[in-house]
């Protein structure tokens, strides 16, 4: 039997950014979906945002506990306009130091809770937005 994807909701916000950009617009917030496909072989990410302090200048997916700033895994390239929407593979995947090794490790600590999306706009270059994938 097939697992049907693992469809986990999320939002972002600015008090979840580390550190918090003391540049964050007031209203800046968003919210996501990460699917995960039944093979694991791909992660679509879909974030929706609005409010920022100014255009997105870079959107990832990074490993890291809630609390924690953690690598660049999974890069958001083209257009950042909202919604923003990619399905990555372990071809997208950059094995960035302190990250874990390939796609499916990084899978793992997705599945334990240690993964998050951010947003990040001239005015707030680490991040003006956040959210852990539960």
């Amino acid at each position: 039997a097939v697992n049907p994807p693992a469809i986990k909701n999320f939002g972002l916000t600015t008090s979840d950014e580390v550190p918090v950009c003391p540049a964050a617009a007031a209203g800046a917030q968003g919210t996501g979906n990460a699917t995960l496909a039944p093979d694991e072989s791909s992660l679509t990410v879909t974030v929706n945002y609005s409010g920022l302090s100014g255009p997105a200048t870079a959107a990832h997916v990074h490993v890291g506990k809630p609390g924690v700033a953690g690598p660049v895994v999974l890069p958001f390239k083209g257009d950042l306009t909202s919604p923003i929407n990619k399905t990555f593979t372990s071809a997208d995947y950059v094995a960035a130091p302190n990250a874990p090794a390939d796609f499916a490790s990084f899978v793992q600590s997705l599945k334990n809770g240690e993964a998050y999306v951010n947003v990040h706009t001239a005015a707030c270059k680490p991040g003006e937005i956040r959210g852990q994938i539960p």
